[in-house]
């Protein structure tokens, strides 16, 4: 399944549609549920989704919705839409990024993370995305990828905790 939708954003950014249309067409049919299920109905002829398609979506990206429904793969489209949007952060040169905090850094401490992640991914922009968590108790956790700096209060009295229960 994964790599189906990863097949279908390759093509989709291959095709070379504006970025606000994805976008756009993105917003329309997760927002929608009964359009979702519609398009994932096997019971839904498909020239009766083309119609909804014909009638609802942008010109440009029209004929890749009708391949994706006439092969009945609208279940991936979340997948299908957030690879897309990797490939084109990669594409840019630009990597997402979280930051789970107790307290939020200033804008210093903030552009020191995105340097660290630039230097050592190799990229030229982060996509830094801030979160608060109080649970943490103190420190951060940054998490790039499928990497996470774990420099949180709570995950150093964790990894204390199994290292005191391991001996």
């Amino acid at each position: 399944m994964i790599q189906r939708a990863m097949n279908y954003a390759k093509v989709l950014f291959d095709l070379n549609i504006s970025e606000e249309c994805v976008q756009n067409t993105k917003n329309i049919i997760l927002k929608s549920r009964e359009l979702q299920e519609a398009f994932s109905n096997p019971a839904i002829k498909k020239s009766e989704k083309h119609a909804v398609i014909d009638a609802i979506f942008d010109k440009r990206i029209i004929s890749f919705l009708k391949v994706v429904c006439d092969n009945e793969c609208m279940a991936l489209i979340s997948q299908i839409f957030d690879t897309y949007e990797g490939i084109v952060l990669n594409h840019k040169s630009i990597i997402k990024a979280t930051l789970t905090f107790v307290t939020r850094p200033d804008n210093d401490q903030l552009e020191k993370i995105k340097k660290f992640i630039c230097s050592d991914y190799k990229k030229t922009g982060v996509l830094l995305e801030l979160k608060e968590d109080a649970s943490l108790l103190g420190g951060f956790i940054l998490s790039v990828g499928d990497m996470e700096y774990d420099k949180s209060i709570r995950g150093t009295l964790s990894s204390l905790n199994k290292t005191l229960m391991w001996r």
